[in-house]
C-alpha cells in the first residue's frame, strides 16, 4: 500500500457557503461536536451543549431539521439529556428502511464512557429505546463497506476510564445497527483518538488523531476486518478531529484543521484525492478566521459531513476565545470541487 503523501502547496479558496445553525444559549452556552446528517430526505444538525463549559453541569443533544437544503430550519428538538445523572455525549445516527436511530455515549465524567444509548425517531420525537454495555465513543457517521457499516471511534479498556484506543465498529445492515467493536492495532494509548473513515469498496484507510502528537493513519483491504499497522501521513494537520469519506465518484476527502503559525483550529480545510492509493493533491478552505457577516469564529472545527442532492454540507463548531460556542454549517455545489 501507498502511503498517503501531501503535495498540494496551499489550500485554495472556492465559494463556499456559511451560516450559524444553532448559536449558545445563556442556559447553555457551552455547545460543540456538532453533526449534520441526511435522514428521511431531510438535513439533521445536532450537537450537545452544556450549562457550564465542557460537559459540566446540565448536558443536553438537540438539533434541528431542514427540509430545503439549509433554506430554514425547525426549531430545536432534543435527542437525549443527562436526567438520569449520566452525560450524555456526542450522537451519531444510522437510517434503514426507514427508521432511523441515534446512538449517544453514556459518561460518568468527562470522556470516561460506560456505554451508549439507542434512540429512534418517532412520530417527531426521540424515544429511548435500548442501552449498550461498551465503552466507546463514536465519531463519525456510519459508512458502508463490503455488505457492512464501518464507524470509527475510540474505547476504554474498562468502563469509566479514559478511552485510549482508536476502535472501528462493524455492523451488518440492520436497524438499530448491532455494533462490534474491534481496537485498531494500535499498542500504545493515545490521547483523545477520534478516528474517521475513508471507504472505497472493501479498501478502508482509517485517520485517527493523537491531541498533542502525531496523526496515524490504518489501512484495511477486506472491509474492515484485518489492519495494517499505524503510520504517520505526510499532512499538515493540526491535532483535532477530522472527517474522512468518499465523494461517490471514486474521489476521497479528508477535513482536518490545518497546521497554523499560531497552532489553533482557525483554518479548516478539505484535502481531496482520486482514490485510496493516490496522494491528497489538492486542498480547499472550508472556513478560515473571524466572519464578520456570521458574528462567527475564529476557530472551526470538530467537521462532519453529510450529502444530499449534489450538495456537500460540512457542519462545524464555530468558537472564539471563551465558553460560548456556536453550531455552523458550510456548504458548497459537489461540481465546484474539482
Amino acid at each position: 500500500m501507498k502511503k498517503i503523501a501531501m503535495t498540494y502547496e496551499k489550500a485554495l479558496t472556492l465559494p463556499w457557503s456559511h451560516q450559524i445553525v444553532q448559536r449558545s444559549t445563556p442556559e447553555l452556552p457551552f455547545l460543540h461536536d456538532t453533526m449534520v446528517a441526511s435522514l428521511g430526505g431531510r438535513l439533521f444538525e445536532a450537537w450537545y451543549a452544556c450549562a457550564e463549559n465542557e460537559m459540566i453541569g446540565r448536558t443536553v443533544i438537540r438539533g434541528r431539521w431542514s427540509s430545503d437544503g439549509g433554506k430554514s430550519w425547525s426549531e430545536p428538538e432534543t435527542v437525549a439529556e443527562n436526567k438520569e445523572g449520566y452525560l450524555m455525549v456526542p450522537v451519531t445516527f444510522s437510517e434503514k428502511d426507514g427508521e432511523i436511530w441515534a446512538y449517544v455515549t453514556r459518561m460518568t465524567a468527562p470522556d470516561h464512557p460506560i456505554g451508549y444509548d439507542l434512540f429512534r425517531y418517532e412520530e417527531g420525537a426521540w424515544v429511548k429505546r435500548g442501552e449498550k454495555p461498551d465503552p466507546v465513543i463514536f465519531n463519525t457517521l456510519p459508512v458502508k463497506s463490503d455488505g457492512r457499516w464501518l464507524l470509527g471511534g475510540r474505547t476504554a479498556e474498562v468502563p469509566n476510564i479514559l478511552p485510549q484506543y482508536p476502535v472501528i465498529a462493524l455492523s451488518t445492515p440492520s436497524s438499530p445497527a448491532e455494533w462490534e467493536i474491534r481496537r485498531l492495532p494500535m499498542e500504545e494509548k493515545l490521547h483523545c483518538p477520534e478516528t474517521t473513515l475513508a471507504v472505497s469498496g472493501a479498501r478502508v484507510t482509517a485517520f485517527t488523531r493523537n491531541d498533542g502528537g502525531d496523526i496515524y493513519v490504518f489501512e484495511s483491504e477486506d472491509g474492515g476486518l484485518t489492519w495494517s499497522k499505524p503510520y504517520q501521513p505526510s499532512l499538515p494537520i493540526h491535532p483535532a478531529k477530522m472527517c474522512a469519506g468518499s465523494l461517490g465518484d471514486g474521489r476521497q476527502y479528508l477535513i482536518y484543521n490545518e497546521r497554523t503559525e499560531k497552532h489553533d483550529r482557525s483554518r479548516l480545510v478539505m484535502a481531496l484525492r482520486n482514490g485510496p492509493d493516490e496522494p491528497f493533491d489538492r486542498a480547499y478552505v472550508v472556513a478560515e478566521g473571524y466572519d464578520d457577516s456570521l458574528d462567527g469564529g475564529p476557530y472551526w472545527h470538530y467537521p462532519s459531513v453529510a450529502m444530499q442532492n449534489g450538495v456537500v454540507y460540512v457542519s462545524s463548531t464555530s468558537s472564539g476565545d471563551g465558553v460560548e460556542r456556536h453550531a455552523a454549517l458550510h456548504s458548497i455545489s459537489l461540481q465546484k470541487l474539482k
